[in-house]
């Protein structure tokens, strides 16, 4: 069939109305949704809500209205080992995600003003210029942007710098950093052209970075410069720390030096070989630039060891594949959309399904969450995972949602794994000069 034909459109319309599985199908979809027509109430029946390993059952967090999921999964780990390593019995400890937003959206903003200084010469119809314009700034990130930010900026308790009606829909404080970063840009542009040298461009750019400081405060609220932190141990005994700084308290209590972790991914793509180190830029980069391109059965097995430890892991996924979020379950088998809507839909393995874009680009997850624990069957072999989500206590087993394996092995991108659970001929290759990689094709 070359051009689509009225003889088509009426032998499929014809075929559908005398096939009473397909029209049933329909009516089934058009009154209660596909979800729902389509939702394998077995397979959740096969799902149970326990786990033989499992480090975290309090806290849940809510990211809202909001693209987040990467702050709230690392300060989630974070949090854990304050907890831990304090010994504090407040079972909604939180840290605050304001906090780190607020400066994830200054950082990003000087960047971008960075980017138009550097592109100053470039035409405004430059396709490198109308790209960052389009989208000067956004509350995306993964969790080694998070590390930059926490050892830059430090952690403060939520208390501290709690929610505002911005830190849960952030859509019109974006509208208006965007506005301002674009006006940021003419100004540049306007005093470049009048003969303004590189100085005077990063003068103007100070002044621009306090109108950027402006707009987060009045959304946001002020970051605190200090911290007094009180609790109660588990023994009921009072303990007050002394003043700090939230970067003191990161570092200290926070457990997460980027430089103990390794930043891992499974991308079975041609040119990238599994067992191989990748970075953009070889010979500049640090550990947290560093992706380890690893085969799923050895990842499992760092998963595993990381809660055995007791630490949570940081990982990346497309949770909007396959995954229902009123029952909180994650499986390949999870809904029957082949024979409800009556045609092919399932690609044959996870090599396949990421060649053609099965992850929307992304090799490294839409999605920030945690693992917070897993089940075996009786041979050893991991069957399903316990999942920390931060979309409220209102989906899933009070927040908590159940994958798995065949999840896992499909739509599970990155994660990061503390060093002390890597094996040292990991660690050499880690360690050693990375291979180049093409930020188009890896991400």
């Amino acid at each position: 069939m070359k051009d689509i034909t009225l003889d088509f459109v009426a032998r499929q319309r014809q075929a559908f109305l005398d096939d009473p599985k397909a029209t049933a199908a329909a009516n089934s979809v058009a009154k209660n949704g596909a979800i729902a027509s389509s939702l394998n109430l077995e397979l959740i029946r096969s799902l149970p809500y326990i786990f033989e390993i499992d480090v975290w059952d309090e806290g849940i967090t809510n990211q809202n209205r909001t693209a987040r999921c990467w702050a709230f999964a690392s300060l989630n780990a974070v949090r854990h080992n304050i907890k831990r390593n304090l010994g504090i019995t407040e079972n909604n400890f939180e840290l605050s995600q304001n906090h780190t937003y607020f400066f994830d959206q200054l950082e990003k903003s000087s960047k971008f003003i960075d980017k138009m200084i550097k592109m100053i010469d470039k035409p405004l119809n430059d396709p490198d210029v109308v790209k960052e314009l389009r989208t000067p700034i956004k509350d995306h990130g993964m969790w080694y942007g998070f590390c930059d930010l926490a050892d830059k900026y430090g952690v403060v308790p939520k208390y501290m710098m709690p929610d505002t009606d911005c830190s849960i829909d952030t859509r019109l404080c974006t509208r208006l950093l965007e506005q301002k970063l674009r006006l940021s840009a003419k100004q540049l542009r306007d005093a470049h052209a009048g003969g303004a040298g590189e100085d005077a461009l990063y003068d103007l750019k100070e002044k621009q970075m306090e109108g950027i400081f402006s707009i987060l405060t009045r959304f946001l609220g002020a970051p605190p410069l200090s911290i007094r932190f009180e609790y109660r141990k588990a023994d009921g005994t009072f303990v007050k720390l002394p003043e700090m700084t939230p970067q003191e308290f990161y570092k200290q209590y926070g457990g997460m030096d980027a430089n103990d972790y390794c930043f891992i991914v499974n991308q079975p793509k041609p040119g990238y070989p599994l067992g191989k180190v990748y970075a953009e830029d070889p010979e500049k980069a640090r550990p947290v630039d560093k992706r380890l391109n690893l085969d799923m059965d050895t990842i499992k097995k760092l998963v595993i060891e990381s809660l055995k430890g007791g630490d949570q892991v940081v990982m990346g996924c497309d949770v909007a594949q396959d995954s229902d979020k009123d029952s909180g379950c994650m499986s390949l088998d999870l809904f029957d959309y082949e024979n409800v809507f009556g045609t092919e839909l399932s690609f044959p393995d996870r090599e396949t399904w990421i060649a053609y874009r099965g992850h929307n680009g992304s090799t490294t997850g839409l999605h920030i969450m945690t693992f917070a624990g897993v089940h075996f069957d009786g041979d050893g072999n991991p069957i399903r995972w316990k999942i920390q989500n931060s979309y409220g206590t209102e989906y899933g087993h009070k927040g908590f949602y159940v994958m798995d394996d065949s999840w896992f092995c499909r739509h599970v991108s990155s994660m990061t794994i503390a060093r002390k659970y890597m094996s040292q001929d990991l660690l050499d290759i880690f360690d050693g000069k990375a291979e180049k990689l093409d930020p188009k094709e890896f991400f």
